[in-house]
């Protein structure tokens, strides 16, 4: 059954005629006479500006009137009644996703039969929904600067968005405080899960969603990421919603971006451009570190791309196509220490049967050294008992022993010094390659009655990835070829004036298979880890992980339809909403063993201290992590806009929502059971569900806008009150497929002389070839299951799953705001703008939280237990565009406060997860005030000549972003376990001096920060006992840049009249080079305070001045 239903939304879009995208718009109002008397039985027709479709209604008995599944774009409105003249209203203009409000008057017919209202004729004030957010245009979207060309990055500009858009140092979006994830848009739009870094109504990152011309793009595993960012040419308009009151709105409620693509039009369209950047435009930021110089963003990027559209049948049949590239060919840069070639020739020629010396005669062991630096063994504190320099770098011992033979502990040196280097510091290259390629086709076709749609859009992408924790070691690359797209067909159908449906099917996938990608890549050698330097550890062989090299394949398959209907003043939507989803993913990484030496001269000997490896405990074969993850998803909503009166308009809604547990397609699912004493007698069993369903997710929604009087229409008083249930990210989950029976993930520790191969349990090998399933059984990991526990037999277990009551999060979202028309095309707004978020994630070792079961030595699961609120201002000043500018300015003024930001993740690691209450504080990503503009601005300059001196002399273009926030939370910590056993990080015990409290970058980078005389000073990190300070109780820098470009335009003449342009512009980030330092996260230097050199300060600061050039032809 459920292969049949998967089957429709496919055979729908690869076999049916195809169209346009979802389109939610609409316009709506009263018509009236001159005495305001309402008019039925007026006849009201739509006609697109573009492709000529026309949609009709007729007012009913109240007057009211609504046309809607418009897409975004300009029409002209014919209104027409015997006894009154004809009203045609052209240029109306209809926002992406948003209900536009147009009351109509009438006059008596006369001596003139029709009359013509020329210019924008959208009310400016929002009068029709409470929904907090605002739409961004195709101009907007094309002229604002966005790094990587990333459209996703103007979220930011709605009112009650947190983000600054900020960049790291080497032009990666800088994250927001200790956020979890893939993170933002690091390779431009062709980013494979492209995690925006923003916050909306002060909840987590995770809750914010998005769509692409109605489909759900999210990413399965981690919440609040996109696998498809679609290029600036295809976008036709964006819609975000901070805070919705609509019951069509669902899955999460965070900010809702909706994205509506380009179509064709009845006007052959298109556009070709090419973007340069390069290190040589770039500034170097100000601040390197306490340790380190300043740096600049070392990125060459080539963008290139265009679209066309146009008709293909004159008012039926239109077709549009969009395309992006990428081409980027980098090299980075890193100081350290690797082996010599005197070390690998002698361990050849001592060792020629050994598995290290294998590895080190291996293709591509040597690091891509761009240069030696001389150095000293001051790295060694000069100890000239570890360490003497030599001709080629330094001499730190001798190969000793045998194969097999562990040194004994106190012998560094192995046999002693004998003159030759074995170590060498250097400079390494690290190349870095990337191709993206993004294919967006597009067909609309009007016929009678039906309307058809089919949007498509191909991201793919081939990256070369170096690895610097191998030095840059050739055999260490890793090639990385993802595929991602998305699919919408559409059937809208009219019934009548009033009746419309609306069928939809979609498919989303992301896929890449990085075994086959990285077919150079020899999985069959180990990682290798050698440790025991006052330095990083020197690897070698490609990095290990369980997802490293990994098999994915996410698919989403989606049904809907929604029926609206006019019904006297209610505008009435009513619709069911179905997902399927299937994480298909294979992990192989973990099957691959990674081995730590102590030591140059044990590597030699073939000795490990330490093996990391995943087995069948049943066999002690390596084994992959396939698995057939299964969710499903159901919403039913009915929405009603009720037109009370003129001037009132209510929104209210319902929407059922359930989000399935997680199911595995073959049974092999896992999670721990309680015994009669809870943990402590706990076992592990396989269940069909993760956990039990959640079916009792109804959420109302409530909203209002009135205007006060008739006469007083400018000003309008909106507010909304709505519960949204939140779809918990499967990352959360994802790590039960590595539970027993089916799979154990064994550490083995510690070989030494005393122990040999810890007990023997460790066997150092190769793979019989270059997969990483290749590597032989080992007994020792074959100890079957214990039918007590679950579990493998004399090992402790690592343990993920879940309580089985886990019910979905739930947010509480309201606002009031007050928004009023100004002269000049002015909008003033101000409101207060909240959230309470109940049942929130938070995962957590239970082994802290209740007696332990000695079984497994870690059981993670997400608990449910976790609230949060915000409390927020937010003020709005905004001016339409009209002649040649827009203005758009939001200031907030907030707090944000819960007991954890993130559902998971090491940096969203509670320090005192015991007493729940001790970690209540500001949110991660709560700043007090946060002010962003933006603005487009034609300058005066020969604007509106047509002649030659206009076209060379004019045309110019200044337009920019403006972001500035007061600084995120931190909280102190120690490495020491102060509270309870083997819990660290974790806060001091006592305050035992106040520090200083400023917030100027200064403080942040001189030695000792704000805690002059080092950390201990003021914290107590030595007694034992509970935290003595709260969780984020200090404060870190602030931020302020402004992103700007600059456009001269060229009218081309000779190209299709003077509809054709080409555009020379420059894109300014952070144009003043402004210092601003990086955030501290969990795991920065500075928190900790025990850090004297660090703690306090400013781990580095963000990117510097980074400058893009790019030529655009529009036609």
């Amino acid at each position: 059954m459920m292969k049949w239903m998967l089957t429709v939304p496919l055979s729908l879009i690869f076999f049916c005629c195809a169209v346009n995208a979802q389109f939610s718009a609409a316009v709506q109002g009263i018509v009236s006479d001159a005495t305001g008397a309402v008019l039925p039985g007026v006849n009201l027709s739509l006609t697109s500006d573009e492709t000529g479709r026309s949609l009709a209604t007729i007012s009913n008995e109240t007057g009211f009137y609504r046309i809607g599944n418009l897409g975004p774009g300009s029409y002209s409105l014919r209104v027409q009644m015997p006894g009154f003249q004809t009203k045609l209203l052209e240029d109306v203009q209809i926002a992406a996703e948003d209900v536009t409000g147009l009351n109509i008057e009438l006059q008596p017919a006369g001596v003139a039969l029709s009359i013509t209202v020329t210019g924008p004729a959208t009310a400016e004030a929002a009068t029709e929904n409470a929904s907090v957010g605002r739409s961004l245009t195709t101009q907007e979207v094309l002229r604002l600067p966005q790094f990587g060309r990333d459209p996703y990055e103007l979220a930011r500009l709605t009112p009650g968005i947190l983000g600054a858009g900020a960049r790291s140092s080497t032009g990666d979006a800088a994250n927001l405080p200790n956020a979890v994830g893939p993170g933002g848009s690091n390779a431009s739009i062709f980013a494979v899960e492209n995690q925006v870094q923003i916050t909306a109504n002060g909840q987590r990152l995770s809750a914010n969603n998005f769509q692409i011309d109605g489909v759900n793009v999210n990413s399965l595993t981690w919440g609040g990421a996109a696998v498809v960012t679609p290029n600036q040419e295809s976008v036709k308009e964006m819609r975000v919603v901070s805070s919705s009151y609509s019951a069509e709105d669902g899955r999460n409620s965070g900010a809702q971006v909706k994205v509506v693509s380009k179509s064709g039009t009845n006007q052959l369209h298109g556009s070709a451009f090419f973007k340069y950047q390069d290190p040589e435009l770039n500034a170097f930021n100000k601040y390197g570190g306490p340790s380190a110089p300043p740096v600049r963003v070392d990125r060459r990027f080539r963008q290139f791309g265009g679209s066309l559209g146009g008709p293909i049948v004159r008012d039926k049949l239109f077709y549009f196509f969009s395309y992006e590239g990428l081409r980027s060919r980098d090299n980075d840069f890193i100081n350290g220490f690797a082996e010599t070639p005197e070390f690998r020739d002698q361990l050849r020629i001592l060792r020629p049967n050994g598995t290290s010396a294998r590895i080190l005669s291996a293709p591509g062991v040597e690091p891509r050294i761009a240069g030696v630096i001389a150095v000293d063994c001051s790295a060694f504190n000069n100890d000239p008992n570890r360490c003497q320099v030599v001709p080629g770098g330094l001499d730190v011992g001798s190969i000793a022993g045998s194969l097999g033979q562990y040194l004994p502990g106190g012998s560094q040196t192995g046999g002693g010094f004998d003159g030759i280097a074995d170590l060498q510091y250097a400079q390494f290259a690290l190349p870095r390659q990337t191709r993206g390629d993004q294919f967006n086709p597009r067909i609309d076709f009007d016929h009678e009655a039906h309307h058809f749609a089919l949007s498509m859009y191909f991201t793919s992408r081939d990256d070369l990835q170096s690895d610097s924790g191998s030095s840059g070691r050739p055999m260490a690359d890793l090639t990385f070829r993802p595929w991602n797209s998305a699919a919408t067909f559409l059937w809208n159908t009219v019934w009548s004036p009033t009746v419309l449906n609306e069928a939809r099917a979609n498919f989303t996938r992301f896929a890449f298979d990085q075994l086959e990608s990285s077919e150079e890549t020899n999985f069959g050698i180990p990682r290798i880890e050698v440790e025991g330097f006052p330095f990083d550890r020197i690897r070698f062989g490609a990095p290990r992980a369980e997802t490293t090299p990994g098999i994915f394949a996410q698919n989403t398959y989606g049904l809907s339809d929604v029926m609206s209907w006019i019904h006297g003043s209610h505008a009435l939507r009513v619709g069911t909403e179905l997902e399927w989803e299937q994480n298909n993913n294979n992990l192989l990484g973990g099957a691959r063993p990674v081995y730590s030496f102590s030591g140059l001269f044990n590597l030699a000997n073939d000795a490990p201290v330490f093996e990391a490896v995943n087995a069948d405990p049943s066999t002690g074969l390596p084994i992959d992590l396939q698995r057939y993850f299964r969710t499903e998803n159901l919403a039913v909503f009915v929405q009603d806009d009720w037109k009370v009166f003129p001037n009132l308009t209510l929104n209210l809604g319902l929407r059922y929502e359930y989000f399935s547990p997680l199911t595995e397609k073959e049974g092999r699912l896992s999670n721990l059971v309680y015994g009669p004493n809870g943990l402590q007698d706990s076992k592990i069993a396989v269940f069909e569900s993760l956990y039990e369903p959640d079916r009792n997710n109804f959420g109302p929604r409530l909203g209002f806008a009135w205007s006060p009087a008739q006469a007083l229409r400018d000003l309008v008083l909106r507010g909304g009150f709505a519960i949204f249930y939140n779809r918990i990210p499967t990352v959360v989950f994802n790590n039960v497929r590595g539970n027993p029976p089916f799979f154990a993930r064994y550490n083995l520790c510690c070989g030494t002389s005393d122990d040999p191969f810890a007990k023997n349990q460790i066997v150092y090998t190769l793979g019989a070839n270059r997969s990483p399933l290749s590597y032989p059984a080992n007994p020792a990991l074959a100890p079957g299951i214990d039918p007590e526990t679950g579990g493998p037999r004399g090992v402790q277990a690592e343990v993920y799953g879940s309580d089985r009551d886990m019910p979905n999060p739930y947010v509480y979202v309201y606002s009031l705001e007050l928004e009023y028309l100004l002269r000049s095309h002015f909008v003033a707004g101000i409101g207060y703008q909240g959230s309470t978020g109940r049942k929130l994630v938070r995962t957590v070792n239970l082994n802290f939280l209740r007696p332990a079961n000695p079984n497994f030595f870690a059981v993670y699961f997400p608990l449910h237990d976790v609230n949060s609120n915000y409390n927020g201002l937010n003020a709005r000043l905004t001016r339409d565009f009209s002649q040649g500018f827009r203005f758009d300015a939001v200031y907030r003024w907030s707090k944000s406060i819960d007991y954890s930001s993130g559902e998971f993740g090491a940096t969203t690691n509670q320090t005192y997860p015991i007493e729940l209450r001790t970690e209540r504080g500001p949110s991660d990503f709560d700043a007090t005030h946060y002010v962003i503009l933006s603005g487009l601005w034609d300058l005066p300059v020969f604007g509106g000549r047509q002649d030659w001196v206009g076209k060379a002399l004019g045309g110019w273009q200044i337009n920019g972003i403006l972001s500035a926030n007061s600084g995120f939370p931190w909280t102190p910590k120690t490495g020491q376990p102060l509270s309870i056993p083997n819990l660290a990080p974790t806060r001091p015990t006592a305050v035992l001096e106040q520090p200083l409290q400023s917030t100027e970058e200064e403080a942040f980078m001189r030695p000792g920060g704000n805690f002059p005389g080092g950390g201990r000073r003021y914290f107590d990190i030595q007694t034992q006992g509970p935290p003595g300070i709260g969780r984020n109780s200090f404060r870190g820098p602030g931020y302020s840049s402004v992103d700007m470009s600059f456009i001269k335009e060229f009218g081309l003449p000779g190209f299709r009249g003077n509809e054709a342009l080409l555009e020379i512009r420059a894109n300014f980030f952070n144009a003043f080079n402004s210092l601003n330092l990086e955030p501290f996260s969990f795991f920065s230097p500075g928190t900790f305070i025990e850090n004297d050199l660090f703690f306090g300060r400013a781990e580095r600061s963000l990117a510097g001045r980074v400058i893009e050039l790019q030529a655009r032809v529009e036609f």
